[in-house]
């Protein structure tokens, strides 16, 4: 497969994966919560600042998933896109810490390794994705 198939690919992905899970996080139904509902729940446990929170962070995956798409087909915006992704690979290094990592080190030996290497491995595709979709990094 020619590598700028690839790199299409992988940014539609990550703009569709990002824009989805921004949806689930600004939806407020904790039954079907989305990952970053999950993470900063764990973290803060619930009350308004959670939730504000995870509203701020859900908008922003919905900002840089549009984003990607955007510039994916060459229309510019006048944000700064490249910041916007940047802060957004930050704050999802921080989020794969606190939902795969540290959790991981705490059942280590009690679960089954594949249950959690697979949600990691996805959460590392995505940041691969958010890197690669920054014109510094990649795009």
């Amino acid at each position: 497969m020619n590598k700028g198939i690839g790199m299409f690919l992988m940014n539609i992905a990550v703009a569709c994966y990002l824009f989805c899970a921004g949806i689930l996080g600004v939806n407020n139904n904790w039954f079907q919560s989305s990952e970053i509902r999950k993470a900063v729940t764990d973290l803060l446990g619930r009350g308004d600042f959670t939730n504000i929170l995870v509203v701020v962070l859900s908008v922003l995956a919905i900002v840089a998933g549009v984003c990607i798409l955007l510039r994916l087909f060459n229309i510019s915006l006048p944000l700064p896109i490249d910041l916007i992704l940047i802060i957004l690979a930050i704050v999802w290094v921080v989020l794969i810490i606190l939902m795969d990592i540290i959790p991981g080190f705490q059942n280590f030996g009690k679960g089954n390794f594949v249950a959690w290497l697979m949600p990691f491995s996805v959460h590392l595709m995505v940041l691969a994705g958010i890197s690669l979709s920054t014109e510094r990094f990649g795009g």
